[in-house]
């Protein structure tokens, strides 16, 4: 057989190419979905699989009707090729729902559009097979089949794949704009560029070989090369859309690691915060027998080191003689509270005090808690001896000073609220203590200790905070300032003023930025502030920045 066209090496080479990189990204997504879940990678995948039928096909239909001129086998894989072409209708608008970040409207008009084109694509598909003239004919070749030797085992194209063709162009289009749309008004350049790109690539391959059907043109820089401009657009195509998405995947892995590093060190804080506290704290497992207890703990109460095991909480209490049975079974019945509905319980009971066995009276407070896939309850128990002075208390006014050690911090915060409960409820004692421990850690690491937001952020990623915060506390440049707290309480409101030996800072651009919205680089520390701001009624800075006066009025409670 003699063709005006014959096959080129570039034509054949290029179909196998295109399938080995898709097959790579496909099996990539496919790992990634099982292993993350993910449904964005699951719509990669699906892409990557689509395009790989698409080119793979080509691949078989040069093979079999191109160099071997065996019609009848290639022209069965040129109908898989462009039956693999329809369900491009569903997972272009499925994919970008995974992708954008949509309204519910723009959402479900995505959704609408990926369900209509997946019923054509069904249809189309069982109508390729029972009625095959509509789609791709089976008998009757291609008109260019003796032309190019590349369609000699290509069939006619019937008015499904018009259809088809119209549809996929318009499903481009759309999903081009909607990606260039999103793209500029969230201005996420860096995620959508290359898919912006890819969908351009596909659409110009798309009516390239479009156009050649009906006018056998090639509307491009090469008009005399004979190839699949869609097969090389797909895929390009493709592999944007999985480079987007992989650059996704390393910026989340990126701030995953962040976020452990600081996790980390929250556990270390917290665990600094437990063991400095005057509160104990303990942990029993399900059978309520000790596993855990915190220095407070060890001090006050009949608990020996290395025997911990041994004990349960029911050896930790102290029940008075001729009470014992009812006490007993009073705590019983409130820790059987605790495991069948899984809510905390509180407690006022009497634990044995370390050395004398003498009872001690206890505020105790047990929940559930979850750690590495195993139940505990964790108690603790603060004593009562400063809440019996509460109902003395009619006003309160000192003055404290502390240096620049973080576990001060929480001391000292129990105490400035440890007669609020007299005038306000305990969520908004709590709420108050939260926002004094965000003032006074301020005070201490960006006042005191010089410790600007970006060497705390930079320490933090480093993983070496608690460190780096330490070698403050020992310079001599700044070991020796103290931060200063002056508080006053009456019936009507609580005042609290705080001042660190620092250089103050431009608290109104700081103020300014947490009154319209937090952006990226001020969103681990302009929080703190704002979250300040939300629980008093006035909050005031001196001239410098290094002094906070906070007020709560109890009248607007």
């Amino acid at each position: 057989m003699s063709f005006e066209v014959p096959v080129s090496l570039v034509q054949f080479l290029l179909p196998p190419i295109c399938f080995g990189i898709l097959l790579g990204g496909f099996i990539l997504y496919v790992y990634m979905y099982w292993r993350y879940k993910n449904s964005l990678y699951f719509a990669v995948a699906f892409f990557a699989f689509l395009g790989m039928l698409f080119v793979g096909s080509e691949t078989m239909i040069l093979s079999f009707g191109g160099w071997l001129h065996n019609r009848s086998v290639s022209v069965h894989f040129h109908r898989l090729e462009q039956v693999s072409g329809l369900f491009y209708l569903f997972a272009l608008p499925y994919s970008l729902n995974k992708l954008l970040v949509l309204n519910k409207r723009w959402h479900s008009i995505n959704t609408l559009l990926a369900y209509i084109g997946l019923a054509y694509a069904v249809i189309a598909t069982l109508c390729a097979y029972l009625f095959p003239d509509l789609f791709i004919s089976l008998t009757t070749p291609k008109v260019t089949w003796m032309h190019y030797e590349a369609d000699y085992g290509r069939g006619q194209e019937g008015i499904l794949y018009a259809i088809r063709d119209v549809l996929l162009g318009f499903y481009i289009v759309y999903a081009t704009v909607l990606v260039i749309v999103d793209m500029v008004v969230q201005r996420n350049y860096k995620y959508l560029l290359f898919p912006s790109l890819g969908f351009f690539f596909a659409f110009a391959g798309a009516a390239i070989d479009t156009l050649h059907v009906h006018t056998h043109v090639f509307y491009d820089f090469f008009p005399n090369v004979y190839f699949s401009r869609f097969s090389l657009g797909i895929t390009l195509a493709i592999v944007f859309f999985m480079s987007s998405v992989t650059r996704m995947f390393i910026t989340y892995a990126q701030e995953l690691e962040i976020a452990h590093k600081i996790i980390s060190i929250s556990e270390k804080k917290y665990r600094f915060l437990v063991e400095g506290t005057n509160d104990c704290i303990i942990s029993f497992d399900s059978n309520l027998k000790l596993t855990t207890a915190n220095r407070a703990a060890y001090e006050q109460l009949a608990i020996q080191r290395g025997k911990e095991s041994s004990l349960s909480l029911y050896d930790l209490l102290y029940l008075p003689e001729g009470e014992s049975d009812l006490s007993l079974q009073i705590i019983k019945e409130k820790i059987n509270t605790l495991f069948t509905e899984g809510k905390p319980v509180n407690l006022k009971v009497q634990l044995k005090s370390r050395g004398t066995m003498e009872p001690k009276e206890y505020n105790i407070r047990m929940e559930h808690i979850t750690i590495d896939d195993r139940n505990e309850i964790l108690m603790k128990a603060t004593s009562v001896l400063d809440e019996n002075m509460l109902k003395y208390v009619e006003a309160e006014k000192m003055r404290l000073s502390i240096g620049n050690y973080l576990i001060a911090a929480e001391e000292i915060c129990n105490r400035l609220v440890l007669n609020l409960p007299k005038y306000v409820d305990k969520q908004t004692t709590n709420a108050i203590k939260l926002g004094l421990r965000e003032i006074i850690i301020n005070a201490i690491e960006h006042g005191n200790l010089n410790i600007s937001f970006e060497e705390k952020t930079k320490a933090t990623a480093d993983g070496n905070y608690l460190e780096f915060v330490l070698s403050r506390q020992k310079d001599p440049n700044y070991k020796d300032k103290k931060v200063t707290i002056e508080f006053l309480l009456n019936s009507n409101k609580v005042m609290y003023k705080i001042e660190d030996e620092g250089n103050g800072f431009n608290y109104r651009e700081i103020i300014q930025k947490i009154q319209n919205s937090v952006d990226e680089e001020m969103l681990a520390h302009g929080r703190g502030l704002r979250m300040v701001f939300n629980i008093f009624d006035e909050v005031k800075f001196n001239r410098k920045g290094n002094q906070v006066l906070l007020v709560k009025n109890f009248s607007k409670n």
